[in-house]
């Protein structure tokens, strides 16, 4: 069975690159896959503390530059992993362009795909104020990996993913790179004061889905209402 590596990369800050990276390993863990992860983040190690996720914490980071080391130790676990397994890596706002960088220099994605290890991006585009910044993002990690097959996953907490009056899917962007986007997924707008606070205080908590739904931290309302009930499958088997 085919290893894959699912990257989950923006250079913006809160544009749901932690939850996107949690939502993948929980619903892998729900869908009975062979699932391990990593954080790569060195400032908010956001996935590594959700303690029920198990992701392992590698600090790559030596100052402003990649550690050689630390990433070969992610390497390592990658290649290490039984076959079939899907490995989720969250990395670092603060290293994005660090990150891409030593990826792209060092052939790192050319190295899994001899051995036969599937590679994605996951890249969140938030709308709001942030969209051009997690827009010039996206820009990049098309313009660093040419040959890696890239989920757009639009963000519409603050707003919808809209340029010009054009959705993504209209957009020049989406348009010059569809050959490349190997799907389009959306965290839809919730409402904030209800569902969206019931994922703010879950995150905080540093609990999963399941872990959410059973704890007492949420009342009753909370737990019935769509938001945490639609997702409790997420991190059970």
């Amino acid at each position: 069975m085919v290893k894959t590596v699912h990257l989950v990369m923006q250079g913006k800050g809160g544009a749901g690159k932690s939850l996107t990276s949690s939502m993948l390993v929980q619903y892998m863990h729900h869908a009975d896959m062979s699932v391990q992860a990593i954080d790569l983040d060195p400032t908010t190690p956001t996935l590594s503390a959700i303690g029920a996720l198990g992701a392992l914490p590698i600090q790559i980071m030596d100052g402003d530059d990649i550690d050689p080391r630390r990433f070969d130790e992610v390497m390592t676990t990658i290649f290490e992993a039984a076959d079939g397994t899907h490995t989720v890596i969250d990395t670092g706002t603060s290293s994005f362009i660090a990150t891409c960088s030593y990826l792209a220099e060092n052939d790192a994605f050319d190295l899994l795909n001899e051995f036969g290890i599937e590679v994605y991006i996951h890249c969140p585009l938030c709308g709001g104020a942030a969209l051009d910044d997690t827009f010039n993002s996206l820009l990049s990690i098309l313009g660093h990996f040419q040959d890696v097959p890239v989920v757009v996953w639009l963000n519409e907490f603050f707003g919808p993913v809209v340029r010009d009056g054009r959705g993504f899917e209209e957009s020049k962007v989406y348009q010059d790179n569809a050959d490349r986007i190997a799907a389009v997924m959306r965290h839809p707008k919730v409402q904030a004061g209800t569902f969206g606070e019931d994922i703010r205080v879950m995150m905080a908590a540093k609990l999963s889905f399941v872990e959410a739904i059973q704890s007492d931290k949420f009342n009753v309302m909370a737990r019935q209402r769509g938001t945490l009930s639609d997702f409790s499958a997420y991190g059970s088997k």
